[in-house]
């Protein structure tokens, strides 16, 4: 009897190390869990572009063969700017794109808020210097965006780089909400972008 207790615990153990190793329930779960890491990371993706499609539209026009100018965008948030481990990813703000070009950005920025109104120092180098990517007449894009309330907006006035600033106002929805800013400039054609420049939180 002792001999055959002691041979059932050693069946019970090698039984148990044996589920542990290759246990094929496991495994199948931690595919699951794979499917769902990828489907949350998309899915946290999408709903922060979302609001912000109008201008990824305009903003990724360069075209690019089989990609459409959102595609790329998530493809760009995808690979840098979602952060965190499943089940609790989310999009980092400062990492996302939402232009994308080889015109130059202002170099030094300031940005002062009162209330609703949100004004944005912007200094280009200006005099149209050799082997720089920028022009006078390029044009100040300010966005404001509240992803939880998936609220987004730009600047209805037209500025220019050599106005050296650019103001929008926020609608009363966002009277006492912080917003996040991103700053980019286009061509007078609009066909040449800078890389959204992210702003910070105001």
């Amino acid at each position: 009897m002792v001999g055959g207790l002691l041979l059932l615990v050693d069946e019970q153990v090698n039984e148990k190390i044996m589920n542990v190793i290759s246990n094929s329930k496991g495994k199948k779960s931690n595919e699951v869990d794979g499917r769902l890491a990828i489907q949350q990371r998309f899915k946290v993706a999408s709903e922060f572009l979302t609001p912000v499609r109008k201008l990824i539209h305009r903003g990724f026009a360069t075209r690019m063969k089989g990609k459409t100018p959102f595609g790329r965008a998530m493809s760009y948030v995808l690979l840098r700017a979602v952060a965190g481990n499943y089940p609790d990813q989310y999009v980092d703000p400062a990492m996302v794109r939402l232009s994308e070009g080889v015109l130059r950005n202002p170099i030094r920025t300031a940005v002062t808020r009162q209330g609703r109104t949100i004004t944005v120092e912007a200094v280009s180098l200006g005099g149209n210097p050799v082997g720089v990517n920028e022009a006078w007449d390029d044009q100040l894009i300010l966005c404001a965006y509240h992803p939880e309330l998936r609220v987004a907006g730009i600047n209805d006035e037209k500025r220019l780089r050599e106005d050296g600033s650019v103001t929008l106002e926020l609608p009363p929805l966002l009277q006492d909400r912080p917003v996040h800013l991103y700053l980019m400039a286009h061509d007078r054609h609009e066909r040449k972008w800078s890389n959204s420049c992210y702003l910070g939180a105001f």
